[in-house]
């Protein structure tokens, strides 16, 4: 694999997908994060954006941080838009050889009402998908 994009988010699902890649894969990898941003809180300083910017930048922080302690380096990068959408078509806008994604493992009507972002980017990818359990 040349290429690897690892969709990260700062839950234990998607650290683990970032420790697989690491792991897995010694082409390029790249931490991907699509900030969900929200109104602005009116206690805050900052606007929804500013704030989930913020976050998004800490979640890569960390996730470069990973690598290096698996002695390895990789890009970041923070994109917008809808989660799946915007993971597929960066995948697609960097020739991506393989997408890797956290399962959030959600059941029942959660998983209905809700969707996920796994089984979303699982049919839109143009490349190979690992769902990381």
């Amino acid at each position: 694999m040349d290429r690897v994009i690892v969709a990260v988010d700062g839950s234990e699902r998607s650290k683990e997908a970032l420790v697989y890649a690491l792991e897995q894969f010694d082409g390029d990898i790249t931490a991907v994060h699509v900030p969900i941003t929200t109104g602005k809180d009116l206690r805050a300083k900052e606007s929804g954006t500013e704030l989930a910017e913020r976050r998004g930048k800490s979640i890569l922080k960390e996730a470069a941080e990973t690598a290096e302690k698996h002695g390895r380096e990789i890009e970041t990068e923070l994109i917008y838009g809808d989660v799946s959408k915007a993971l597929v078509s960066y995948a697609d806008d960097t020739d991506a050889d393989q997408i890797v994604i956290g399962s959030r493992g959600k059941k029942g009507m959660k998983r209905i009402l809700l969707g996920s972002v796994a089984e979303s980017v699982v049919r839109r990818a143009g490349c190979p998908v690992t769902v990381v359990r």
